[in-house]
């Protein structure tokens, strides 16, 4: 099965979460960051966490299964609620291709 896009919003599941969860992080490295939560089934490529509640990573994975998965592997839904949501649109302005943008709505 081949991998596709997800942008997961996650949110702590209460303070004393959020005060573990940010620990677990907070002497990790990017590179230990993104190691944590990579199998081979899905992976992290990026991640943006405010002070707000919610917090966003862009997954490439085999489906949500998957997410729930490596994140189960580091403890991580013992800490936080995740809704992953596949995005058949993905474009990056670092890698620009000279095609037609997908319609998500075509069947």
């Amino acid at each position: 099965m081949g991998k596709k896009h997800f942008i997961c919003t996650h949110t702590w599941l209460n303070e004393d979460a959020k005060k573990q969860g940010t620990e677990f992080t907070s002497n990790m490295t990017e590179q230990e960051f993104f190691d944590s939560v990579k199998t081979d089934k899905a992976e992290t490529l990026a991640h943006w966490m405010g002070k707000e509640d919610f917090f966003y990573c862009h997954w490439f994975a085999e489906d949500e299964d998957a997410i729930f998965d490596a994140l189960e592997g580091i403890g991580g839904n013992d800490f936080m609620a995740t809704l992953p949501i596949e995005t058949e649109r993905y474009v990056d302005s670092s890698d620009i291709k000279d095609q037609t943008l997908i319609n998500p709505y075509d069947d």
